[in-house]
């Protein structure tokens, strides 16, 4: 269609116009944003005690703390581990056009020259990853921060990332309304025409447009599992939105929590009455000349003296026929505390259940109800889970970065894909920490698992708990290199006993450390040489031990 008018945004600025899946979009975002962003959610509080008063929603916002925070916080810096996968690589062609200059190439630009992060891979990982966990519906628009360049220069393209709350209206292919957050700027994206409005004093006027060079949409949305799908639109919902019913669950009975803390841990005292204030005379007001009686400052208008835990308690006689005086005169209020117990045991089991709902609960604190027990982690759920997160974030990162080299390079060349790079899916994650690795290595060992299994979870520990080059090698060649690695003593000694055993095995085995260690000092690249190369070496060793003379026995032995 052509350049809309002024009156296009009418209905959109009255909120009469949105696209049909608007409202379930929102509402899947800020599900996920309360989470995230640690906001008070109120209708979720709201919703539980639906009878309370405002002073008390009041205090209850007050006193507020996002205790899912931290647990989103730990599912986003875990998944960030992707970008460490040791098979993490953004690979460019070798070859370019002759007229593209070396210092204004796809590699230059998109790893080292890029706005505001500097590379595709940090605006990836720092600016829209967060989004792409929260907001599944959110879009990506992909336009020049240097519209006025001159001939001979290249665009600067940029990705601008607008949440399901900002993409008001949209046909994919056809045209897209989207508003620029928190300002009152509103972009209308067509194939062939690019428009942004302001509205000022409640007018609407157009502030910018130019012809789109590019011919079609550069606006990529972030995906996620789908919904809806649909012929020019679709909805969709964020890959661990699975933890948003328990996370929900954590926040209200948090609140009811703190509530439960404040009436039923902290100490009330009780005291009997004490001696009347004697400046008042227990009437707690004091009279005053033509004007009406104030209230007693000693005592505050209470008629008592007041209790100071620091001081003696003066409490008058009994009269007759008074009850006489409790020994002790203070107490305390004795309070149950079984019921905050029962809900801090049943948030934490909420907050177990929502990381499990996404195979992540290796994250959470093992509740009370389940400690001193290891815990189990499915891997195979486990790594898909994350599989499915990596091959979103090549894809993401492969739309945005056709769409910036379309912008830079379209009057230089008509095969932009022959600029792009090559993104592999990572498939090799380090997800697990080296608690659960140990819990895991205990089990291999108590259920006597195959030595072999065994060796390679102590080599994936050893890389996990060794950031050290030198120290990872030699754990991970001992591992390796040991004849009898992870194999029972008994087992080697029943071996030995039938003469099942090759003697520079034996040697090996009861020399490994020091084995290893010479050959990593005596070798060049040791530890990178070919496995049958490795073991050469050891063999090597061991025929040099068992040439040498037996050591002479000492005085000890000798009975002197």
């Amino acid at each position: 269609m052509p350049a809309v008018s002024p009156s296009f945004l009418e209905p959109y600025l009255m909120q009469s116009l949105r696209h049909e899946d608007y409202d379930d979009a929102v509402e899947m975002y800020e599900e996920l944003e309360t989470h995230a962003d640690g906001e008070y959610p109120g209708e979720l509080i709201d919703q539980r005690r639906p009878a309370e008063s405002d002073e008390i929603k009041h205090y209850r916002k007050k006193i507020f703390v996002p205790i899912t925070k931290p647990v989103f916080t730990k599912v986003y810096n875990s998944l960030m581990k992707i970008r460490k996968s040791q098979d993490w690589m953004v690979q460019f062609p070798a070859e370019l056009p002759a007229v593209i200059a070396e210092d204004e190439s796809p590699e230059k630009y998109l790893m080292y020259k890029m706005p505001r992060n500097g590379s595709i891979t940090n605006w990836m990982f720092s600016v829209c990853f967060k989004q792409y966990l929260i907001d599944a519906n959110a879009a990506v628009l992909t336009l020049p921060t240097n519209w006025e360049k001159q001939d001979n220069q290249y665009y600067e393209p940029y990705p601008m990332i607008f949440n399901s709350e900002d993409v008001l209206d949209y046909k994919e292919g056809l045209y897209y309304v989207l508003k620029e957050h928190d300002e009152d700027k509103y972009w209308v994206i067509q194939p062939d025409i690019i428009q942004i409005f302001e509205v000022k004093d409640y007018a609407v006027r157009e502030v910018f447009q130019m012809p789109n060079a590019l011919g079609y949409i550069p606006v990529r949305h972030l995906y996620g599992m789908t919904i809806e799908n649909y012929k020019d639109r679709a909805l969709y919902e964020s890959r661990i939105s699975g933890i948003v019913p328990k996370m929900n669950e954590a926040l209200r009975e948090y609140s009811d929590l703190q509530a439960e803390i404040v009436q039923h841990i902290h100490s009330t005292m009780w005291s009997m009455q004490p001696q009347q204030c004697g400046r008042c005379k227990g009437l707690g007001e004091i009279p005053k000349e033509n004007s009406a009686p104030i209230k007693c400052p000693s005592c505050s208008g209470k008629g008592l003296l007041p209790l100071n835990p620091f001081e003696h308690l003066v409490l008058p006689a009994p009269r007759a026929g008074e009850p006489a005086i409790p020994t002790p005169p203070i107490g305390y209020v004795q309070k149950q505390t079984d019921i905050a117990k029962l809900q801090e045991e049943r948030i934490r089991q909420h907050i177990y259940d929502a990381l499990s709902a996404i195979n992540m609960e290796f994250l959470a604190e093992t509740p009370l109800s389940q400690s001193g027990v290891a815990k189990q982690v499915d891997r195979e759920e486990l790594y898909s889970f994350v599989h499915s997160i990596a091959e979103d974030i090549v894809r993401i990162m492969d739309e945005i970065i056709y769409d910036i080299c379309a912008w830079r390079y379209s009057g230089v060349t008509s095969d932009i894909r022959a600029l792009l790079p090559y993104i592999p899916v990572p498939e090799r994650f380090d997800m697990l920490s080296g608690k659960v690795l140990v819990d895991e290595l205990t089990s291999m060992v108590n259920a006597k698992v195959d030595p072999a299994i065994i060796n390679a979870a102590q080599i994936e520990l050893a890389g996990k708990k060794f950031n050290d080059s030198e120290v990872k090698d030699l754990v991970v060649l001992k591992l390796k290199l040991d004849p009898f690695a992870g194999v029972p003593e008994e087992n080697i000694s029943l071996q030995r006993m039938y003469n099942a055993i090759d003697q520079n095995d034996l040697i090996i085995h009861a020399n490994i450390n020091k084995f290893v260690t010479r050959a990593l000092e005596e070798v060049q690249d040791f530890a990178n040489l070919s496995y049958a190369d490795q073991m050469s070496v050891m063999l090597r060793y061991a025929q040099e031990r068992r040439a040498l003379p037996p050591p002479a026995p000492s005085p000890a032995d000798a009975g002197l």
